[in-house]
């Protein structure tokens, strides 16, 4: 079964058609995946519909095709979603290290996605670089930055809940959105999908900073303010990575931190009720979904 956006707030479960495995392909039994909250509520809103759902997952390989080197019961990364199996290219899976929990190996996906936005803008070790946002991206992109040298990254978030998850995942200074210093970083990173906190993050660059966007606005349009044109500003959009096992290999930078981005756990067959919790002001950052007990 996979879940699909059926209808605008109709979540359902579709049966998957026999397939079989060809030369250079894998079956991958799902074990895990995880939520993108912001994405998937979009979508499940707006549809087009009918649409798969989720694109984080994690499994088994259960069979392989001729051709593939990798083993029968290799953990594996892949962006199927909330399907109970899949048949991939070999060559398009991620392989797990034995080392890597599965929780963290899950972050992979998007983790190489703010990677490459913020190769859009390469904030130097020395620049201040201010976040937007909490959730999913805000803290992968703290996290990616830390790990990466940049020394002075703040971010803006409203919630106290996820203020205390920035400081966790390496943020220096946590700010309410409209309490962040103006014309005091060089770098931002939009990650808040949300007009005010963009409004805001475009307020506390410098003159000529430069400004990523990694949201798509889902809690309304991004619209430019007269800072952009005052100041100079360049904004930059990314969207989908670029490499993602490439990335995975740098995951050897693995940190327990990273399983704090899911603090909710639910059943497969629980998925479809978990929507509309989700809906709700204070929602968690992701969720985790189990498809083997």
């Amino acid at each position: 079964m996979r879940l699909i956006a059926a209808a605008p707030l109709t979540p359902r479960w579709e049966p998957l058609a026999p397939r079989v495995v060809g030369p250079g392909e894998v079956r991958v039994q799902t074990r895990l995946s995880a939520l993108s909250v912001a994405s998937e509520l979009s979508v499940l809103r707006d549809g087009p519909f009918p649409s798969a759902l989720g694109y984080q997952t994690l499994g088994t390989v259960t069979e392989a095709g001729p051709g593939v080197t990798l083993p029968v019961g290799a953990r594996v990364v892949t962006t199927l979603g909330h399907a109970a199996w899949g048949v991939h290219g070999a060559s398009r899976v991620i392989p797990v290290p034995d080392d890597v929990p599965d929780r963290a190996a899950l972050s992979v996906i998007l983790a190489e996605e703010t990677a490459k936005g913020l190769r859009r803008v390469r904030p130097g070790p020395h620049e201040r670089v201010l976040v937007a946002g909490a959730g999913l991206l805000g803290l992968l992109s703290v996290f990616n930055l830390t790990r990466a040298g940049v020394r002075d990254v703040s971010v803006t978030e409203p919630r106290a809940d996820r203020q205390a998850l920035a400081r966790q995942f390496g943020a220096r200074e946590v700010y309410a959105p409209a309490e962040a210093p103006r014309d005091a970083f060089d770098v931002g990173v939009e990650c808040s999908a949300a007009p005010a906190g963009f409004a805001a993050l475009l307020g506390a660059l410098k003159p000529r900073g430069r400004c990523v966007v990694l949201s798509d606005g889902n809690w309304g349009a991004l619209t430019l303010t007269p800072d952009f044109h005052r100041k100079e500003l360049s904004v930059v959009a990314s969207s989908d990575g670029e490499d993602y096992a490439v990335h995975a290999r740098w995951w050897r930078h693995v940190s327990p931190v990273l399983e704090a981005l899911y603090p909710v756990t639910v059943a497969a067959a629980d998925l479809p009720d978990l929507y509309a919790r989700l809906s709700t002001p204070d929602r968690p950052v992701s969720a985790l979904v189990e498809w083997i007990p």
